[in-house]
This record gives C-alpha cells, sequence and structure tokens, in this order.
C-alpha cells in the first residue's frame, strides 16, 4: 500500500471470512514492516479511521459485498477503528506490533464457498478465501489499553458493530463485451446482445437482409447456451436514431423488432417466449450530433440497433462445458474460484505512459491473467520512472474510449481476443469498477493494480492488451 508521499508497506494476513445469519466477518492480522511509525489509510474520507477499503467479491454468484457502515454510504466501516475512544484522528501502525482487525459486510448466501477479497488499495485481490460457518456473534471491545503498544505486541483497537441506522449495500456486476457487429453486455442476471441494424436491414427497411442469417444464427447459439426458458421473455427491442418524424421511426423499430423476434422464435422453437417491442429513436446510446451541431454518422449507426434481453441460466464450477466454443462465442463459462496467489506472476509485456499534461512517467509491467470464477484478472507494476512525485489527479489511464468504462481508472486498458475481434472492458459495479487506483508514487516506487474483465471463452490461454496510446501487446497469458 502507498500512501501520499511517502510509501507505507504493510503485511495483510487473512485469518478468516466467518459467516454469520445476519453479517459476514472479515478477520484479518495487519502489520507494518516499515522501521518506523506509519499511518494506514485504509477507508476514506481525510481521517479514515476504519477499514472500509476493503471488499468481498463472489465471481460464481457474481457480486460484490461492500462494508457496513454507519448510517450511509459516507459513515466509518463498523468493526475495528484505528483511534483512541475520545478522539476522531487515526493512530499509526507502530513497527513489529500485530493488529487484529475485524471488518463487517452483509451476510453471504449458504453457497458461497469461497470469495475473493478485492479491495480499494493499491494491493492485489486475494483470491480463494474459503467461507467459514461463525461460531459466536460477533462483539463489541474497547481499546488495549491507553497506552501505546510496543514491538511484539498484539493491540487490540475498538470494535464497533453494527448498530443504529446501518448502511448495507451488494452490487450486481455489469459487463460489456463489443464485436465489430454486437455488443454483450451483462447486468446481475440480464444478459443484452446488442446488435446494429445495418448489419440486419437495408436503410430504412424492416426486412432482413441476405447477411442477416449469419450473425442471428450466432445470436441463436448464445441464447440457445446462455438464456433461462423459465425466466421469460426473451425481450426484442428495436432502435432507431433521430432522422425523421417520430411516429414513423417508432413504427420501424417495432417492425424491426418482430423481424428478429421471427427469426429467434423459427430456430429457437416453442421452449422460449417472446416479447417484440420498438423505441424509436427515445434512447440513445450515442449522441446524433457532434459538438458542433453537425450530423455525427457513427453515433446515429451506433443507435441503430436490435437488443435482444434475457435471464442467464444459473451457472457453476461445476458446469462441463463439452462442445467446442462457436465462431461468434465470445464470453466464458463460469469456472472454479482462483485458488489464491500471492503474485500473479512475472513479467510478459511492459510499456512507459507519459502524461501530456506533466512531465510524469510511468513504467507499466504487464502481468500474467488467470481466471476467477466468471471473470478474469489483469495485473500490473507500476512504476515511477522519473524523478519527482506522481499524484494521480486525473487518474492516468481513465477516460478512454467507450461511456461504459470511461469511468474506470484503468479505461485506457482493453483485453482484444484475435480470434473474434472481441473486446472486453473493465468489470463495473454501481458507478465504481472492480479494480484498485494507482497512488501517489515517488521516482523509483511501484505499486499493484488489477482490474477484473469478463471472461474469454475457455479455449483461450491468451490475449492481446490494447492500450488507449496506441500500444497493443499481443499474447498476454491466461492462467487457470
Amino acid at each position: 500500500m502507498a500512501g501520499f508521499y511517502i510509501a507505507t508497506p504493510f503485511r495483510i494476513e487473512v485469518q478468516a471470512i466467518d459467516r454469520h445469519a445476519k453479517l459476514t466477518v472479515l478477520r484479518m492480522e495487519i502489520m507494518t514492516t516499515a522501521t518506523t511509525n506509519t499511518a494506514g489509510d485504509f477507508g476514506y474520507g481525510t481521517l479514515p479511521t476504519s477499514f472500509a477499503r476493503f471488499r468481498l467479491f463472489d465471481p460464481i454468484g457474481k457480486k460484490t459485498y461492500f462494508t457496513l457502515r454507519e448510517n450511509d454510504s459516507n459513515g466509518d466501516a463498523f468493526g475495528t477503528r484505528n483511534r483512541k475512544a475520545a478522539f476522531d484522528y487515526p493512530e499509526d501502525f507502530v513497527p513489529g506490533v500485530r493488529y487484529p482487525v475485524e471488518v463487517y459486510f452483509p451476510p453471504l448466501p449458504a453457497t458461497a464457498k469461497t470469495m475473493s477479497i478485492v479491495p480499494d488499495l493499491p494491493m492485489g485481490p486475494m483470491t480463494g478465501i474459503p467461507v467459514t460457518d461463525g461460531d459466536a456473534e460477533p462483539t463489541a471491545r474497547e481499546r488495549s489499553s491507553s497506552d501505546l503498544p510496543k514491538t511484539g505486541d498484539s493491540f487490540q483497537w475498538p470494535v464497533v458493530v453494527p448498530n443504529g441506522e446501518i448502511w448495507s449495500s451488494v452490487s450486481d456486476l455489469n459487463e460489456l463485451v463489443e464485436t465489430p457487429v454486437m455488443t454483450t453486455t451483462q447486468a446481475g442476471d440480464t444478459e443484452t446482445i446488442g446488435l446494429r441494424t445495418d448489419v440486419l436491414f437495408a436503410f430504412d427497411k424492416a426486412r432482413l437482409s441476405t447477411k442477416a442469417a449469419a450473425v442471428l444464427d450466432d445470436v441463436v447459439e448464445e441464447t440457445r447456451r446462455r438464456a433461462d426458458p423459465a425466466k421469460p421473455p426473451i425481450t426484442i427491442t428495436g432502435h432507431t436514431d433521430n432522422k425523421g418524424d417520430d411516429g414513423y421511426n417508432q413504427t420501424l423499430s417495432v417492425k424491426r423488432a418482430e423481424a428478429v423476434q421471427k427469426y429467434l422464435a423459427a430456430r429457437l422453437g416453442s421452449d422460449y417466449q417472446y416479447r417484440p417491442e420498438g423505441r424509436g429513436e427515445s434512447d440513445p446510446i450515442a449522441k446524433n450530433e457532434k459538438q458542433d451541431g453537425s450530423d455525427d454518422p457513427a453515433g446515429r449507426a451506433r443507435n441503430r440497433r436490435v437488443e435482444i434481453s434475457y435471464s442467464i441460466k444459473q451457472q457453476g464450477p461445476d458446469v462441463t462445458i463439452t462442445t467446442s466454443p462457436s465462431a461468434g462465442q465470445v464470453r466464458g463459462s463460469t469456472v472454479a474460484p482462483a485458488p489464491f496467489r500471492a503474485d500473479p506472476g512475472a513479467r510478459v509485456a511492459g510499456f512507459t505512459w507519459s502524461l501530456r499534461s506533466r512531465l510524469d512517467q510511468l513504467k507499466v509491467d504487464v502481468l500474467p491473467l488467470y481466471r476467477d470464477g466468471a471473470y478474469v484478472v489483469a495485473s500490473f507494476d507500476i512504476t515511477k520512472a522519473n524523478d519527482g512525485t506522481f499524484v494521480p489527479f486525473p487518474a492516468p489511464f481513465s477516460g478512454w474510449d467507450h461511456p461504459f468504462s470511461a469511468g474506470s481508472d484503468f479505461g485506457a486498458f482493453i483485453l482484444v481476443d484475435p480470434a473474434t475481434k472481441a473486446r472486453y472492458h473493465p468489470l463495473k459495479m454501481y458507478t465504481e469498477f472492480v479494480e484498485n487506483f494507482v497512488p501517489a508514487l515517488d521516482a523509483g516506487e511501484t505499486s499493484r493494480a488489477y482490474v477484473y474483465y469478463p471472461a474469454p471463452p475457455d479455449d483461450r490461454t491468451s490475449i492481446t492488451l490494447e492500450v488507449a496510446n496506441g500500444g497493443v501487446y499481443p499474447g498476454v497469458p491466461i492462467e487457470r
């Protein structure tokens, strides 16, 4: 972990994730490995005294669990607080002292056997942590003593159990996978395939073109593989750009949705229910005009689309894939959670990132990817390559490419499958992403970064990293 100007290294030992009826307890022991007293910024706010930056991640159930907090999302996390009772400022970590820490989360389902810890801190995720059934409910505890701890001590800071107004949050996960003819998004248990109508219909027409069959056949196979017929319907929604009369566009969008629905129904059969609908020009995903008010053909092309949405079949790590992936398949299955690994492996590629607004240079080492349930984890070591202190405002790799991932601290890093040309964007929660951040770094200091992405097909053993500044790095390994 790194502080704003001074490196503050820590050792974090996870002891247990205990499941209780009303909450979940993450138990850890934290020590500074520095030789002097060091501040530990494990919470949020200007004077962070709690351990709110830890998050639990279920790569099988596809959810992120946030710490239970007082009153609202800005409140202190319940659990251990590194402060004296009469003061609001955080206490330093003393070298050689072991600090037991508890952090509380919403209750986990009985099906959750392991969890990953994905901290909002400059450190890698901790995968494959077993979930155990807790015994006694957690209790409040006082600070060990009013004195400062000494080397060799195990020192207990105050522990505050959930009480009063409790903020609790569990987030579904949202995905975006793009190909040249379609996008695949996932929000919770709903998946949506978006097809550009330019590959399905002639301009201003509602009859499927001769080239539409190849595209829709891939959609049929993907829908049969992933859609749950027990959770109807499959919704087919037509959209247009803003050219033409509102009423005409609405009618055209309905007719196009109905044409796609008839094609799907003829091949998927009566096991599924269908609902075609049209929204005309009312729900754009891109600007129809440029900032100067002139026409934007590229934006209008994105808005002309048909979206197929359905509930996904439940998957688990015991699902066996017995068929080869189709040419159009872009999404992997849910495999077993990743085992714990202290390090993702040695550097496989690298580049230097120069920030135009400053003289900062960051050296980025690309590490192997690995699968964790339904996702892959990308890891990077980021080093301040020249003199001076790097201040991460704004985040150096954010604000690129697609509106979906522009808010990611690593939106500049996209995974690309050379076989299908599919582009995998960082995994999104509500508005945040399953990632950490680049901290302030002095010259020569290194921070470990990570980002979760949707997993490519199961048979892919490598993938290309595409960087927004033009760098392309093929053959990045994907490990189990």
